[in-house]
């Protein structure tokens, strides 16, 4: 009798061990994306105009969680770097002479979630949302703003499921850029982001 016991605890422990080894594949993602806004609004001396460009590229971390065969959800956080290029306006004396800028962000969203449709299907569509602190390497868009800026940003897109749980990601973000009102000015800048992703790791 002692030795069945002692049989099944066993079997008990391996099933749990077996168990627990099978939930945890694929529960944290590794990916990278990029993107480009060949045209991102921002505020003129005419009002808003589509005459800026911004690229971005980050690598991201993902904790997915089996909710149902519905959907699924995900908490991201992203590391980016961020190139704008925008018009601008050097003031010397009573000589106004239009320039165009570029500046470069470093930027994290710790704070994200997406919510993937049909996670068992090799084709799933997805929505997703983050917030973020960007900051600059100069004040942006010129001395009037600051070099501290924040990322809100939300969209959609596939993802599709490949072999040995890599995927790749076809997707559109809204990602608005904004110093939440703390320098003489706000530009708020408004970037229409298409981007491709590749997640590398699964585990």
């Amino acid at each position: 009798m002692k030795k069945i016991a002692v049989s099944v605890a066993w079997l008990m422990l391996a099933a749990f061990v077996i168990s627990a080894q099978d939930e945890e594949p694929g529960k944290n993602e590794l990916s990278v994306w990029g993107g480009f806004a060949p045209a991102v609004r921002t505020f003129d001396t005419g009002g808003r105009t589509w005459d800026a460009t911004l690229g971005i590229g980050a690598i991201r971390y993902s904790r997915r969680f089996n909710n149902s065969d519905w959907i699924n959800l995900k908490y991201t956080l992203d590391a980016s770097v961020v190139v704008m290029n925008y018009p601008d306006k050097v003031v010397t004396g009573t000589t106004v002479t239009p320039v165009r800028e570029t500046r470069y962000g470093f930027g994290v969203a710790p704070i994200g979630v997406q919510g993937n449709f049909r996670p068992r299907k090799k084709l799933q569509p997805f929505i997703g949302l983050s917030l973020g602190f960007l900051p600059f390497t100069e004040t942006t868009p010129n001395v009037t703003g600051k070099k501290l800026n924040f990322s809100t940003e939300g969209g959609g897109g596939i993802e599709y499921r490949l072999k040995n749980k890599k995927a790749i990601t076809f997707g559109y973000k809204f990602y608005h850029i904004s110093n939440a009102s703390r320098g003489i000015e706000n530009p708020g800048y408004d970037a229409q982001i298409l981007y491709l992703g590749y997640t590398f790791s699964s585990k």
